[in-house]
């Protein structure tokens, strides 16, 4: 089985926007670009807020692009690049306590229970901790925020912008 070293998020329920998008109203597919594109941006702060902090790099791998139309579809892709990412992603904690080493250095009892001392004095996201799953936490606490998206979508197609 080949080893997937992405996470692949797919948002269902735009079923009653499917006969006025495919009318090839421009109209309303900018108004998708516009208000997607800053779901995406959201999506990016939530992942970076329940990332993992060492470093930084973790943080500063994740990325979201401008939201563009691709048949039928509008597409918002991000996330992070770094194999490194996946794996904080996915390893289960290790409970204890546990001495980091860096550079030749150690840090006596850095982790606690999978999360390092940097992680842990992160805030919280929407009722959600920093560390594992950070990505699909994010899309979790962001349910709502589709809703209203796609209904302020609609709101203001009807008012005629875009």
């Amino acid at each position: 089985m080949a080893r997937r070293d992405h996470i692949d998020i797919e948002i269902a329920g735009l079923d009653e926007f499917k006969d006025f998008f495919n009318s090839g109203d421009e109209r309303l597919t900018n108004l998708f670009i516009e208000e997607y594109t800053k779901l995406g941006l959201l999506a990016e702060e939530g992942m970076k807020t329940l990332a993992h902090h060492d470093e930084g790099d973790l943080e500063d791998s994740i990325s979201f692009d401008k939201a563009i139309r691709k048949g039928d579809h509008i597409i918002v892709e991000g996330g992070s690049n770094s194999p490194y990412a996946w794996r904080r992603h996915e390893e289960p904690y290790r409970m204890g306590t546990y001495t980091k080493y860096d550079n030749g250095s150690k840090y006596p009892r850095y982790y606690l229970n999978g999360r390092g001392r940097r992680t842990l004095t992160k805030p919280n996201w929407r009722g959600y901790k920093p560390g594992r799953k950070f990505a699909q936490n994010t899309m979790i606490a962001l349910e709502p925020d589709f809703d209203a998206v796609n209904a302020r979508i609609l709101e203001r197609w009807m008012n005629g912008e875009g």
